[in-house]
This record gives C-alpha cells, sequence and structure tokens, in this order.
C-alpha cells in the first residue's frame, strides 16, 4: 500500500491504480528462492489482472518477470521500479549509488544492474541490516531504519555518487525523510 500511494502522486487526476498484491508468501524478497516464488507470483497476478489495465507497474525490487513480459505483452508499457529508478538516476547524475536493505541482496542488486545496462554508472552499494523495517506495522518511516540508511548513505558518499536509488518496496517512504 505504501507503493501505490507513492505511485498514484505521480498520476492524473483522471487516472487510476490497482494495487495488487500475492496472498502467497514469500512476504519480502531475500534470496534467489524467493524472488522465483515471488516471479511466479507475479505471473499469477498478471494473468488474472492485464486485460483490464494499460500498463504494469511491477513493484518487485529486481523486477521479476519484465522482460518476460515485455515479449508477452508488446503494447503493453511493463515498468520495473528498479529498472525505472536507474534508469531516471542515469538521466539525471553520472555517477549513482544503489541502497537497499539485507547484504543477502547485493548480489541479486548487482545482477540486475548489469541486466539494466548501467554498471559502469554506478559507482556505491549498501545493504545495511534493518530487519524492522519488514514488519507489517511499518507504515511510516521507522527512525531506526532510516538512521541505518542515513548511516549506509554517509559511507556511500565516500564512492562520490551524485545520486542514490532506494530499492525495494519496503523503502517506499523514506526518500522525503533521508532528504531531509
Amino acid at each position: 500500500e505504501r507503493l501505490a500511494l507513492s505511485a498514484r502522486r505521480a498520476l492524473d487526476p483522471q487516472d487510476t491504480l490497482s494495487a495488487v498484491m500475492a496472498q502467497g508468501g514469500p512476504h519480502v524478497v531475500q534470496s534467489a528462492p524467493e524472488l522465483e516464488q515471488a516471479n511466479a507470483n507475479a505471473l499469477a497476478l498478471v494473468n488474472r489482472h492485464a486485460t483490464q489495465h494499460d500498463a504494469i507497474l511491477l513493484a518487485i525490487s529486481l523486477d521479476g518477470v519484465a522482460v518476460w513480459l515485455r515479449e508477452r505483452f508488446p503494447t503493453m508499457p511493463i515498468v520495473g521500479m528498479t529498472e525505472a529508478a536507474l534508469l531516471t538516476a542515469c538521466l539525471r547524475a553520472e555517477r549513482i549509488g544503489l541502497l537497499t536493505l539485507g547484504t543477502s541482496m547485493l548480489p541479486l542488486y548487482q545482477d540486475r544492474v548489469a541486466q539494466v545496462g548501467v554498471c559502469s554508472r554506478v559507482v556505491a552499494y549498501a545493504a545495511p541490516e534493518a530487519p524492522m523495517a519488514f514488519k507489517a506495522d511499518a507504515s511510516g518511516a521507522v527512525p531506526a531504519v532510516l538512521d541505518e540508511l542515513v548511516s549506509a548513505g554517509e559511507q556511500m558518499s565516500r564512492a562520490g555518487p551524485q545520486f542514490i536509488v532506494l530499492a525495494g518496496a519496503v523503502l517506499c517512504g523514506y526518500a522525503e525523510a533521508l532528504q531531509s
């Protein structure tokens, strides 16, 4: 719902957004096997809902099945949130950082950065451990998570990123808090 609230801010008043979420696990994607399960769930949701919509925004941190969906629905815009964030960052800066949660996610994000084709632009990665961010009741910026992100961002600054991408649906709502 946090991601849907964030996405709705970018829509025109006459546009609508239908947010759907898989009811089966995984609750959080933190490994390659969990990503595979999330991909299967995303495919099921797309198969159920795509014909009633004009576009698909995948709120799976690693963009899940975006490439496959583009082949299946060639006339429908398919947006993966990490890909969109990285490419938008490339429009604004030469040197980019990627900030997510959980060290187990770093290799998966590095693979995704390579798939998007922006390895040379991503100069820093950070993935602090902040399990409290994944609690179901974490509806806003959790102060302890914010502290972890600020600390990681300060460490990333040594590599000189001009723009930092927050990667992961769980980080929705943290950008404004981090900017201040």
